[in-house]
C-alpha cells in the first residue's frame, strides 16, 4: 500500500452492540492512506476521523476482489 490508497475495514465482531472505532462512529469504512505511522503502520483517514492501522487490518481497493 501507499500514500493515497483507498483503503476499506470491516467490523469483524459478532456482537451486536460492537463498540469499536469503526462501529461506534457508524462508519462506512473506506479510508485515504495519510502517511506511514510507527511500528509499520498507516496515518489513514476515515469518514470519522483518523486511525492507525496495519496491513493486515485493511485492504486496499485494487487488491479486493
Amino acid at each position: 500500500m501507499k500514500v493515497g490508497d483507498l483503503v476499506r475495514v470491516q467490523c469483524d465482531h459478532a456482537e451486536l452492540e460492537c463498540e469499536c472505532f469503526f462501529c461506534s462512529g457508524n462508519s462506512n469504512g473506506f479510508g485515504v492512506i495519510l502517511g506511514p505511522a510507527e511500528m509499520n503502520m498507516w496515518h489513514v483517514m476515515f469518514d470519522i476521523g483518523e486511525w492507525e492501522l496495519s496491513d493486515d487490518e485493511c485492504r486496499a481497493m485494487n487488491e479486493i476482489g
